[in-house]
């Protein structure tokens, strides 16, 4: 019993020893460099690039702009790096919208922007306000964008903060929807 045991590690171990050897040598290293898989996704990209949309009379409805914009095929959409986009109002002064980076699909149906997101709003008289926050998707189609995150707002003096909000550019008006307090400074 003893030496058919001995028998079987014995051809084990002669089995094992070629079998490590091979699966070491057949893994080699290899030196060429990896490519860059983020890289390799982008179809094109557009240096300084700037998106017009037209409205029906023939008058510019919203310019986007962006330092960089890259196109991945596979999701079928648009990374701005920093974005700045201008909707311009009806009696003149425009609404300014920036933040730190962008995603459009293809579609162009929507424009989610995120990071330090500033919509600025210039009327043409009155005080300018600020709205701040974190995340906002705006519908071009729509002249409609929103966010359900904390928002502030401050216009001269006052301010308030929101949990959410709506702004409709083609009706010039701005829902704080939750949550709402603030400061105001009567004249």
């Amino acid at each position: 019993m003893l030496q058919s045991r001995l028998r079987l590690s014995i051809a084990l171990i002669l089995l094992l020893v070629p079998l490590l050897w091979w699966g070491f040598a057949s893994t080699r290293l290899n030196d060429e460099p990896l490519l860059d898989n983020g890289a390799a996704r982008i179809d094109f990209f557009v240096r300084e690039a700037r998106i017009t949309r037209w409205n029906q009379s023939g008058e510019m409805a919203q310019e986007l702009s962006s330092p960089l914009m890259r196109h991945y095929p596979e999701p079928g959409e648009m990374l701005l790096d920093n974005p700045t986009t201008l909707i311009p109002r009806e009696q003149s002064g425009e609404f300014r919208i920036l933040a730190q980076e962008g995603r459009m699909p293809d579609s162009q149906e929507r424009i989610v922007l995120a990071g330090d997101v500033q919509l600025h709003d210039n009327p043409p008289s009155g005080s300018a306000s600020e709205m701040l926050t974190e995340r906002l998707t705006l519908y071009p189609p729509r002249d409609y964008a929103h966010t359900d995150l904390p928002v502030r707002v401050i216009r001269g003096l006052d301010h308030m903060e929101s949990q959410g909000m709506e702004v409709f550019f083609d009706e010039q008006r701005v829902e704080l929807l939750s949550e709402v307090k603030g400061t105001y400074h009567a004249n």
